[in-house]
């Protein structure tokens, strides 16, 4: 009997969203016990710590399942591919806005989400490369990263995302604009585009920040392909209103938006700039190597 039992890592965040898994921790356990797992619990103690935690320990598991925000999956596929091991993910959302639970319809439930685990669906996501770095589903520098990272978190939980974001266009005057911008090079599917631009993304979502309308029509997590946005910075109050109309309508076939799909892209900016990955602080450069792995990832599903 003791050996037909599946071994499961359970790294979370006690601390994403508002604390609520903590609630959830004990029904949890026990749905993942009643369904045959060993689980080793590992509450995550610092930044990283997750990571490495299943970087080191994942081939000793069956299944390693992880909860938090997005920055606890970043975790999780960073940590994954570090062991370098074939093994099935579960992910049980419980930060603020949850993107990629969003494109894969995973409840934001914890105990539903659990439930899916067990249930034994996967699906092969793919991830993104950043500089030889993994993201599970953005990497992304401009106006609008600062916010999630910089953003109180009650005001984020109160407000939305969407909502949040609408606001600072709306807020933001031209000198705002000019402060943001970046003069920036980008190579992608052999064009070459030269310009200033305020906000750009590489993304392997439905949904960046709760907001699917600013995703290109066509994104799949499964194509090998990233879904890349670059906003130009707006010169004028009309180009500012076009852009602004393109993000809330999701026609983004407006001279100042760039969109495309590609396997690979090249950025390369004046001046180091900060870029956010998954949701988190990735670190200042001026150039940029953004790739994708195919189906690199085995996610359960609903």
């Amino acid at each position: 009997m003791g050996n037909s039992r599946k071994k499961m890592l359970f790294v979370y965040n006690p601390h994403s969203g508002r604390g609520e898994i903590g609630m959830a921790l004990s029904e949890i356990l026990t749905r993942f016990t009643s369904a045959g797992y060993d689980v080793t619990v590992h509450p995550t103690l610092s930044g990283k710590d997750g990571q490495e935690f299943i970087g080191d320990r994942a081939g000793e598991f069956d299944i390693v399942v992880s909860s938090g925000g997005d920055g606890m999956l970043h975790e999780l596929f960073a940590g994954i591919m570090a062991a370098g091991a074939d093994i099935p993910c579960g992910y049980i959302p419980s930060g603020t806005v949850n993107d990629f639970a969003s494109s894969l319809m995973i409840s934001k439930t914890p105990i539903e989400a659990a439930e899916t685990i067990v249930n034994g669906k996967f699906k092969a996501i793919d991830a993104g490369t950043f500089n030889g770095s993994i993201f599970s589903y953005v990497a992304a520098f401009g106006l609008f990263t600062q916010v999630s990272y910089n953003t109180d978190q009650n005001m984020k939980n109160a407000l939305g995302f969407f909502a949040y974001l609408i606001e600072i266009l709306k807020s933001f005057d031209m000198m705002h604009f000019n402060e943001a911008s970046v003069h920036a090079k980008i190579v992608v599917n052999g064009k070459e585009y030269e310009d200033d631009f305020i906000f750009g993304f590489a993304g392997n979502t439905l949904s960046v920040g709760g907001l699917k309308s600013i995703i290109p029509t066509g994104a799949e997590m499964d194509d090998g392909l990233l879904d890349l946005m670059f906003i130009k910075t707006p010169k004028t109050i009309l180009e500012l209103d076009s852009i602004r109309q393109a993000l809330m309508t999701n026609k983004l076939d407006v001279p100042e938006i760039i969109c495309d799909q590609a396997a690979s892209a090249r950025i390369i900016t004046e001046r180091e700039i900060e870029w956010t990955l998954d949701g988190e602080y990735g670190g200042k450069t001026d150039r940029v190597e953004l790739g994708v792995i195919n189906k690199a990832v085995r996610v359960a599903v609903p």
